[in-house]
């Protein structure tokens, strides 16, 4: 669905609305305009036949001729009506005699029907006629439809330009009101736009956001988000400043002690009647690894999360995969027996050197580990690693749990719950991601999946 602008769909709504109500207004107008003015014309139409007619009833008819001509003229002083006189004489034998006519009159005023009528001359021009037969007289009055349609026009031409001029000053107000109204919006949605991709930035913002500029229907809403991004930013930075703190502060003494130790076994060696000092020391190494290894995970997974730039390039799966076994070899001196791998399968994928290191070398450890098996499947299929133990694999509740931080199916198990969830933080991070696919007796696959998210 694609995304749409409030402000403006409000701002062609009402527009909208405007032009439809102003625009049916203007169409009864003019139709209700028309009608009430064809009527008031035919009134003035017959109007002046029956002034005529009662003026020149009052003429003896010898006279009639005479005095006949004047009083049809009054009657087109603006040349806006057309008039026609005729007397019938009681004479049946003898046509009708036209005694006046007005100037410009169209000969077609004698053929016209009793009452009124519309009609075309032969300039073809449209008349409309009124025609009045009063005893011995026939008056027709008319004019042009052209006239009356002038007038019409002229007056919605003073209805209409007011009407257009209101309703584009309607709609300016309307805009300015509305991006009056929607600045703290714009502005807000300016800034975060600004500081995109820019988190630390985004948050600040956020959180020194006044709410006074903002709508009163919005506050809440926005409110509870800067809450929540408050509460996040102070998660966010004690997280992030314990994990440092904790591996800075504790590397230094966890080093020395570990120096110490190495020493004392080396000393206690060139005594064969101390072998039991040299096993407890063998344990004490072996602890102080454990931490150390904890803290080191700490740390990269500390700089990792807010790590912005990450050389990404083409990586030789097979060569960095060899490269882990000869370090694990270190600790686990039968890992060549206990991982198979399916080097032909092997590819090259597209991610950071040093961030596939430590996804493998935590995930091949945590098999060895944790799996309670004596063997490690790897081989890789349509861009995915799969690395498969067969221990007595997870529960879906577990496989929820798994890649959490510190989380442990058990707590006398080894390890500190980190190494899968750095992994899956790094695949992250990388665009791709990390599944998990297990069950009760089938054991654990974890499967990195290189095909990017976003793709």
């Amino acid at each position: 669905m694609k995304n749409y602008s409030l402000k403006w769909r409000l701002v062609l709504g009402i527009v909208g609305t405007f032009i439809v109500v102003w625009a049916v207004a203007f169409a009864w107008l003019y139709n209700n305009l028309e009608n009430k003015m064809s009527e008031t014309l035919d009134e003035r139409l017959s109007a002046s036949a029956h002034m005529v007619a009662r003026l020149l009833n009052q003429i003896p008819s010898n006279e009639l001729l005479e005095s006949a001509r004047p009083i049809v003229n009054e009657t087109d002083q603006q040349n806006l009506i057309a008039c026609e006189v005729s007397f019938f004489s009681a004479d049946i034998s003898l046509e009708k005699q036209i005694v006046a006519r007005t100037r410009g009159a169209p000969n077609e005023l004698s053929d016209r029907p009793i009452g009124f009528s519309t009609w075309t001359d032969h300039n073809q021009n449209v008349w409309r006629s009124y025609v009045l037969k009063k005893q011995h007289l026939r008056v027709v009055s008319a004019e042009k439809v052209e006239v009356r349609e002038k007038l019409l026009v002229e007056i919605l031409q003073s209805v209409l330009y007011p009407l257009i001029l209101t309703l584009i000053i309607c709609i300016l107000l309307i805009l300015w009101v509305i991006r009056v109204e929607f600045k703290p919006v714009d502005d807000m949605t300016k800034a975060l736009i600004i500081y995109k991709n820019k988190h630390d930035k985004e948050l600040e913002y956020l959180t020194h956001r006044s709410l006074k500029s903002m709508p009163k229907e919005i506050q809440p809403f926005i409110e509870n988000i800067l809450q929540l991004v408050e509460r996040l930013q102070l998660s966010l930075e004690n997280e992030k400043n314990f994990s440092a703190y904790a591996a800075h502060e504790l590397r230094s003494p966890l080093t020395a002690i570990k120096t110490n130790v190495q020493l004392s076994k080396m000393l206690a060696e060139q005594n064969v009647n101390h072998q039991n000092l040299v096993e407890c020391l063998n344990d004490a190494e072996i602890n102080i690894s454990r931490y150390q290894n904890l803290l080191e995970q700490l740390l990269v997974l500390s700089q990792t999360e807010h790590q912005k730039d990450k050389k990404i390039g083409k990586i030789d799966l097979n060569f960095e995969l060899n490269q882990v076994i000869d370090q694990l070899k270190l600790i686990y001196a039968d890992i060549e027996n206990r991982v198979v791998v399916d080097w032909e399968s092997l590819g090259s994928v597209m991610i950071a050197d040093d961030a596939i290191q430590i996804i493998l070398r935590n995930i091949i450890e945590n098999a060895l580990k944790h799996a309670e098996t004596s063997q490690v499947k790897i081989y890789q299929k349509n861009h995915k690693l799969y690395v498969q133990d067969f221990g007595k694999g997870m529960s879906k509740d577990d496989l929820k749990n798994a890649g959490q931080r510190f989380w442990r199916k058990s707590s006398q198990g080894q390890g500190y719950g980190l190494g899968l969830a750095l992994c899956k933080v790094l695949m992250q991070q990388n665009n791709y991601q990390m599944l998990l696919e297990s069950g009760l007796g089938q054991g654990l696959t974890v499967i990195l999946d290189f095909n990017p998210v976003n793709a």
